[in-house]
């Protein structure tokens, strides 16, 4: 199995996420955005991104929620974290023992994770779903801006 992307990688940056915003409660949505945030912050306006700007990495939004509802199932089952319905929906938030956890945490990629989760949820703190989409989604129109390719003309070839 890969480990890059699977169940338990995620849930240790939802986790970062989490305590991040601790004792606030988030949506699913929100931390899928928050969590994709965390990885293309410089796409944001934030330091530098841990991962490399791919042109489908908007994409990977939809790929992203169920590899998080994996990664929340592991942390829940760990009881670092919690679920509940809340008046939006489905709310997770930091368990008591995850500050605990993310702590023994000691390479330099955990703690470049823990500074984007704390950036990330300091820039977007208090937004709603809706209006935490609409700051995504001025990120996602960069993304195909950039990658755009001009129409190669065929005229004057020959």
């Amino acid at each position: 199995m890969n480990p890059l992307n699977s169940p338990l990688e995620t849930g240790v940056r939802v986790l970062m996420v989490l305590t991040s915003a601790f004792p606030e409660h988030l949506g699913l949505n929100q931390l899928v955005l928050l969590d994709h945030g965390l990885l293309h912050s410089a796409d944001l306006g934030g330091p530098p991104s841990l991962h490399p700007p791919i042109p489908i990495r908007a994409s990977g939004l939809g790929v992203r929620r169920a590899t998080i509802e994996s990664g929340l199932d592991v942390l829940i089952r760990s009881d670092l974290a919690h679920a509940g319905l809340g008046a939006d929906g489905i709310e997770y938030w930091a368990g008591e023992r995850a500050d605990g956890f993310i702590r023994l945490l000691e390479s330099a990629y955990a703690a470049e994770l823990q500074k984007r989760a704390a950036w990330v949820v300091g820039r977007y703190e208090g937004l709603d779903d809706v209006a935490l989409r609409r700051e995504f989604n001025t990120a996602v129109r960069h993304w195909a801006e950039e990658f755009h390719y001009p129409a190669v003309s065929s005229e004057g070839t020959g």
